[in-house]
């Protein structure tokens, strides 16, 4: 059974929050961007939608706190996202009858490095998403990545520091197969590469042996 770990909020996160409504007068007093419910469309995707969800999105301050039109002050700290969302929704019932909050983590962001095709910084507008899939849009390890992928990952005790086995077949029990914001994934070469396996002229060899061999032949003829 893989294990979803529940990432609570915590300072310096921040969050995208849209109150939906039946009218675009009520949207526009709960909702920074004051623009109408349209945007709900963008928000989610790539690109324009993603600069739109970070600015106009929700910083959790140092005491844990975020400030929403109407409601005010909200008290986010180390719920999970279905839980603030569930209190947000409740501040808003006192404001307004039925409305329908969603919330999303705009600086959910994993970092690959290492042996994989397309190294680099991902940003990620999914509450869950797992090591195998993030390896995924990096392109998949190289043929020197070592299936034993190192996880990093920070909590509010520190740095912690684990090994996935890839070829594992329980890997979706390990508390690291879903990943946190803010995770590091390093894949290190196989100790070949880094003893200059990749460097080493095979063709060259290869075709001296060949060529040995011919000559071996036709002289023993």
């Amino acid at each position: 059974v893989p294990v979803i770990p529940d990432y609570r909020i915590q300072p310096g996160d921040i969050l995208h929050i849209q109150v939906l409504t039946l009218d675009e007068k009520s949207y526009a007093m709960f909702n920074t961007d004051r623009t109408g419910q349209r945007n709900i469309t963008t928000a989610g995707a790539g690109g324009i939608g993603s600069l739109f969800m970070f600015l106009h999105g929700y910083n959790v301050s140092d005491n844990g706190h975020i400030t929403m039109p109407v409601v005010g002050s909200v008290f986010v700290k180390n719920k999970t996202i279905e839980e603030a969302t569930r209190y947000i929704s409740q501040r808003v019932e006192e404001y307004l009858i039925g409305a329908t909050v969603l919330v999303k983590m705009v600086n959910f962001s994993v970092t690959v490095i290492g042996e994989v095709r397309r190294p680099g910084k991902f940003y990620i507008y999914d509450n869950r998403i797992n090591l195998v899939d993030i390896l995924a849009q990096a392109g998949d390890l190289t043929e020197f990545g070592n299936r034993n992928v190192r996880v990093v990952r920070q909590t509010p005790e520190g740095a912690v520091f684990a090994t996935v086995n890839l070829t594992d077949a329980n890997i979706i029990a390990s508390e690291y197969y879903y990943l946190h914001p803010n995770d590091i994934i390093y894949v290190e070469p196989h100790k070949i590469k880094r003893l200059g396996f990749s460097q080493f002229p095979f063709a060259l060899v290869f075709s001296t042996i060949s060529t040995t061999l011919l000559l071996i032949n036709f002289f023993s003829n």
